[in-house]
């Protein structure tokens, strides 16, 4: 299912692939995942893991179509100093994920994609695959500055 496009050439690696069911509790099985893939001491961890939970929530949470049965796909892929990490899930026209800039303070929900988009420093996306459904993903420093705002 990855759909990251590498150059002929370059060296990539996908780290991990895991069909999730499409329920909310799926984010803690992505993070445990995530986890196992590239381990707790890994420098990006934290950064991974954060934009694990905010993509497989959104997925399992504002997919405009789902079923029994559907699946939300989760793949982390290593790509020279980036990791791609990739939510596929059923999609739907009516829950077409955006950014919110602005979120009142009591609101319990619509940071998420803005915390992928400052974790990936603005390296996101949206991609429709058809009758797939699409895939949400960021591209993020396999080795973060620690210290900087996203790191």
């Amino acid at each position: 299912m990855n759909s990251v496009i590498v150059p002929e050439g370059v060296e990539a690696e996908i780290l991990g692939e895991a069909c999730l069911a499409f329920e909310p509790a799926s984010t803690a099985k992505a993070r445990a995942c995530v986890r196992e893939w590239i381990g707790a001491d890994h420098r990006a961890y934290e950064n991974v893991r954060l934009a694990t939970s905010e993509l497989v929530t959104n997925a399992a949470v504002h997919t405009g179509r789902g079923s029994t049965g559907d699946l939300i796909v989760l793949t982390l892929t290593r790509v020279q100093n980036l990791l791609f990490l990739e939510v596929t899930d059923p999609g739907g026209e009516s829950s077409w994920p955006r950014v919110f800039d602005a979120v009142p303070d009591d609101a319990e929900c619509g940071r998420g994609l803005a915390i992928v988009r400052e974790l990936s420093q603005g390296r996101w996306g949206v991609r429709d695959r058809g009758i797939l459904g699409r895939t949400v993903w960021c591209a993020l420093d396999a080795c973060p500055v620690p210290g900087a705002p996203h790191a």
